[in-house]
């Protein structure tokens, strides 16, 4: 396999979310345009769809691909829902009894369970009048993730079917009409929400699937990069970047990932962005709680950071990790350290 920075440019999109998210959570912060929220959600989405159709390609089945899915995915997701129910359980208005007896403690389970967090992202007696009342608020991109890999089959299927190039274009079209319509045809409050939603990052996404399936010349693919990473540095208008933008973050996440020099070795550690990603927001939201933000922002800060990435760690080594499929990089990693 090239040498390449996956692991470290996935965290450092983690570490991005996490300081956006502390900003919005603790309003004590003004980061500048660099903790670009959108920017690493969707570089998020692209990095998936490449490394996703790799795994495809590299699966014995459908059966196997879905099943390494699973297996990468469920095991800390779960973790963190529980990690919220703790957090409910500590700091919650409710009595003991009052609290697992009522029936939105067991909506929350159930529903952040099946992936549909929105439909109770709440636990009795938490946060409750707060602007950000959700104990997870970062959650709502896994559902898009999930149905993002129930295409792949179906993507890779139209690669082989009408051409590679060809099924690109329609899925990524399909991705910009859904956006289309909900950003500008839809006259709803809840057109800008449903616009962020499955598929309105599928354009993301297909770009990365495609540049797995297509292998350019090391000449195209820096050109690429460099065309993406000049792209960034201008002042593109909201409406057009909007479009542009579905071309030009996944080309840049994506070339600079596979700048093989630019790895330091994340991966002997650990895959810990989707940790990081996972259990950063509940951090922020009870460090908040207890109004630490307030009295020592920068140093409340850093504790955040710490506990979550010590909260990664320990999910990747004894949750996450004992679920991968022994076929996994990180196994033979690990196995190589011993």
């Amino acid at each position: 396999m090239k040498k390449n920075c996956f692991d470290e440019i996935r965290l450092t999109l983690a570490i991005i979310v996490f300081f956006s998210h502390a900003q919005e959570i603790s309003g004590a912060f003004m980061w500048p345009d660099i903790f670009d929220f959108n920017f690493a959600i969707k570089g998020f989405f692209a990095i998936s769809g490449y490394l996703v159709t790799k795994s495809y390609f590299s699966s014995a089945s459908v059966y196997d691909f879905f099943e390494k899915r699973v297996r990468r995915i469920y095991p800390a997701y779960s973790a963190v829902i529980g990690y919220g129910l703790l957090i409910g359980l500590a700091i919650t208005s409710l009595g003991f009894g009052e609290f697992f007896t009522s029936s939105s403690t067991y909506k929350y389970l159930f529903f952040n369970l099946i992936f549909l967090n929105f439909l109770q992202p709440t636990i009795p007696g938490v946060f409750e009048g707060w602007t950000i009342s959700a104990v997870n608020g970062a959650l709502w991109t896994i559902k898009i993730e999930i149905m993002l890999y129930l295409l792949i089959p179906l993507i890779v299927f139209l690669y082989r079917k009408i051409g590679l190039f060809a099924g690109f274009c329609l899925m990524f079209a399909g991705g910009v009409l859904w956006f289309t319509y909900f950003t500008y045809g839809f006259d709803h409050p809840m057109g800008v929400v449903l616009a962020r939603q499955f598929p309105g990052q599928l354009p993301y996404f297909v770009l990365g699937s495609f540049l797995a399936a297509k292998e350019f010349r090391p000449g195209v693919r820096y050109a690429l990069f460099l065309v993406s990473a000049v792209y960034l540095l201008l002042d593109v208008p909201p409406g057009i970047a909007d479009y542009a933008n579905m071309a030009m973050y996944p080309l840049f996440v994506i070339g600079l990932s596979q700048i093989g020099w630019l790895s330091v070795g994340v991966g002997r550690i650990g895959d810990l962005s989707y940790g990081v990603y996972l259990f950063h927001f509940p951090t922020l939201q009870l460090l908040k709680y207890f109004g630490l933000f307030e009295l020592y922002p920068y140093g409340t800060l850093i504790a955040a950071a710490f506990i979550t990435l010590v909260l990664a760690y320990v999910s990747w080594v004894f949750v996450e990790r004992k679920f991968l499929k022994r076929s996994s990089h990180y196994v033979h990693e690990s196995h190589s350290r011993t």
